[in-house]
């Protein structure tokens, strides 16, 4: 049975140049079974503080600081995670590594690695590396069901494209349509073993190629339904904040899409 090491990083520096503060991931089979969860803090970039002046979700960081006090997160220096994972990849004979967005995350441990030691390679074994967001818009986000579903849940962005982030696919393979993601890597992580093992599941597989604007696939079918009249143009409207946002999600007990 084969397994993958899901990750997920959280970032700072901007999108052009992204450094990662936090590295979480999941060893997981292709049956969605967790066979270990892992979720370390980079200490050279949490403890710079001009660097993490410009984080994303800075708003998270007392809620990280908390989850770091109580042992859920493990500082490590940033030479330690990347022998860990090497570590796990042997251990469990890994046979990819995904990430839901894997063009962003692979770009910010190399610009991490770069940045700590002059070298882009923060992998050192030849596992092919897998973008779960690409999967996901080839297949479970590229249905009518989805599409309409999208429109009924204002999931339509200003521009007129279906949103297909991870947390609005995990909303749709789930039924929560309240569901929303911490940003932090260890939970988003397991969010996204799920979606990878609903994808797995199907009986045509997609390809987990990494390419560029995976999310023209389910735009493209959204305007061919707008243009057939089976949906109809939402009203864009600003989603307001929630004051009680959904918490996490076993994500063991999801409801997957065949």
């Amino acid at each position: 049975m084969p397994k993958f090491l899901v990750l997920d990083t959280e970032t700072a520096g901007g999108l052009a140049n992204p450094l990662t503060y936090d590295v979480g991931g999941v060893v997981v089979d292709d049956t969605g079974y967790i066979h270990e969860r892992f979720h370390w803090a980079v200490l050279e970039i949490i403890g710079n503080p001009a660097i993490m002046a410009s984080a994303f979700y800075a708003d998270k960081m007392p809620v990280y600081w908390q989850e770091t006090y109580k042992g859920n997160v493990r500082p490590l220096a940033f030479s330690d995670i990347l022998r860990k994972i090497t570590a796990l990849c042997d251990f469990h004979d890994i046979a990819a590594i995904p990430a839901y967005n894997m063009a962003f995350d692979n770009r910010a441990l190399s610009n991490t690695c770069n940045f700590l030691y002059n070298n882009r390679n923060w992998l050192n074994r030849n596992i092919p590396l897998w973008c779960i967001w690409s999967a996901a818009c080839d297949s479970v986000l590229n249905t009518e069901k989805f599409i309409k579903w999208a429109v009924k849940n204002g999931h339509i962005s200003e521009k007129g494209n279906p949103r297909t982030n991870a947390e609005v696919c995990f909303q749709y393979i789930t039924g929560n349509s309240k569901f929303q993601e911490e940003h932090t890597g260890g939970r988003d992580a397991e969010i996204e073993a799920a979606i990878l093992s609903a994808i797995l599941r199907r009986k045509k597989r997609p390809t987990f190629e990494i390419k560029g604007s995976p999310w023209r696939t389910p735009a493209k079918l959204y305007k061919e339904m707008l243009a057939a009249g089976k949906v109809k143009s939402p009203i864009i409207q600003e989603a307001p904040e929630s004051d009680t946002p959904h918490r996490y999600t076993d994500t063991r007990s999801v409801n997957r899409l065949d």
